[in-house]
């Protein structure tokens, strides 16, 4: 079916940044928009909290100048004086104390007394080499070239152990996956993490000032302005699909669509769309999932280091992967004289803390916490918890490969409906713009 995209009505479900994005290119493309998220604000993960005059990221933190989806949709919204360089320095805890580094970067690992010296010397001879012979199968954008070549069939952690050593899996690959991707090395396609090395090999880091969420806002703000609706503690109930129309029903009512895109995780979907096509749910259904949570601590004064984040190596703590410094990121966060501080638990530990009482995840956080910095725990003025029952996804062996199924139309043929989602590209920022860019991208071709 075709026509003026400007008579059709088009849902989106969900409200995170991959449905903000592609609300937004709907709606800027004549498109009338319904957005439906079910939270009492937009973002998701990548939200700002306002708490006692400090502005806390909850989620989403600092982002690698390989995002180009993300950070030229910052600047196309008129935030380009908002994306605020980053130092890059981090820190990894090791022997009872922190190593900075330029946390991610193989190169500044390999200087760093973060690792053993022997590990190093084999990230130098092998890892640093593997990475540029592989280099057109590391896309971000496309990774199931990844698994074209091969390298989506074991674990980083078969494959760490085996070509670097123990300590390659535990201290370097364990901080990157446990804090920012929520993920474990021992679940974890060796593909993915090859991807997200090989972009950290040379990368430059951006805060968002005020805030991540300022992003979301924007957003937001533009499809509104645009004539579009944002309908915030909006809960999907059910979603139809229909050969030229979808039906989507609220609290509030059905309604009637000519098309929608799904920008929820893919269980949710799952939850409300009872009659999704066969090889499309068979397809979602093999997406996973692990819950995400932080834990923020205003504090009543800055802790004076340099550095933004400090991880964990696998084992040396029970719940905290790492120690977010917000002050550190420059970006007008936290007050002068004050300091802030988000943590982000373990994946081991957080499907045990998703649903744990917010003093009780304090009380086994805090003690961990205050072994990297002693004495916070007098310097806490305030904390508070954050969740997401479906956090992020979990690229396992094959995934990647599972992937290429979803791409072009094997799994939606004709139907009125788009995908978006991290799990579609990978569990960043980045794959939430480009998944979002791209089934706005699929329904503006249905009506051209």
């Amino acid at each position: 079916m075709t026509g003026d995209l400007q008579q059709r009505r088009i849902a989106v479900i969900g409200g995170g940044l991959a449905g903000l994005t592609a609300a937004y290119r709907l709606v800027e493309s004549g498109a009338a928009v319904v957005l439906f998220e079910g939270r009492e604000g937009v973002g998701g993960r990548m939200v700002t909290d306002r708490l006692d005059g400090c502005s806390i990221d909850a989620g989403a933190q600092l982002f690698g100048s390989m995002y180009r989806g993300f950070l030229g949709l910052a600047r196309e919204i008129g935030l380009e004086d908002h994306l605020v360089p980053a130092t890059g320095r981090d820190a990894l805890w090791r022997n009872g104390r922190a190593h900075e580094v330029v946390y991610g970067s193989v190169t500044s690992m390999i200087a760093s007394g973060g690792l053993p010296l022997s590990t190093k010397m084999r990230l130098g001879a092998k890892y640093v080499p593997f990475l540029a012979r592989h280099a057109e199968a590391l896309d971000l954008h496309a990774p199931e070239r990844a698994a074209a070549a091969g390298l989506d069939e074991e674990t980083i952690a078969e494959w760490g152990e085996r070509e670097i050593g123990k300590a390659f899996v535990s201290a370097l690959v364990y901080p990157q996956l446990g804090a920012y991707y929520g993920s474990l090395p021992q679940e974890t396609s060796a593909g993915l993490y090859h991807i997200l090395a090989r972009d950290a090999m040379d990368v430059s880091l951006y805060a968002v000032r005020g805030g991540a969420g300022v992003v979301s806002d924007r957003l937001a703000s533009l499809v509104s302005a645009a004539g579009g609706e944002v309908r915030t503690a909006s809960q999907v109930r059910e979603v139809v699909l229909e050969p030229d129309r979808v039906r989507i029903a609220t609290d509030g009512g059905a309604e009637q669509f000519d098309a929608a895109v799904s920008a929820v995780p893919a269980p949710a979907l799952l939850d409300v769309a009872a009659e999704l096509p066969h090889a499309l749910r068979e397809w979602a259904g093999a997406v996973r999932y692990r819950p995400a949570l932080s834990l923020a601590l205003l504090l009543d004064e800055p802790l004076g280091v340099r550095y933004f984040g400090l991880s964990f190596p696998q084992g040396e703590t029970r719940f905290t992967a790492a120690i977010c410094v917000q002050e550190a990121k420059q970006a007008d966060l936290v007050p002068a004289g004050r300091g802030l501080l988000v943590a982000f638990p373990t994946p081991e530990s957080t499907p045990g803390l998703i649903d744990a009482d917010s003093r009780q995840v304090l009380e086994r956080m805090l003690p961990e916490i205050a072994r990297a910095f002693p004495g916070v725990e007098d310097r806490v003025t305030r904390a508070r918890v954050y969740r997401w029952p479906l956090g992020s996804p979990v690229f396992v062996p094959g995934y990647l490969r599972h992937l290429a199924a979803v791409r072009g139309d094997q799994l939606l043929g004709d139907a009125p409906f788009a995908l978006a989602g991290d799990y579609l590209y990978g569990p960043s920022v980045e794959g939430a713009v480009h998944s979002g860019a791209l089934a706005a991208d699929r329904l503006l071709r249905r009506y051209a």
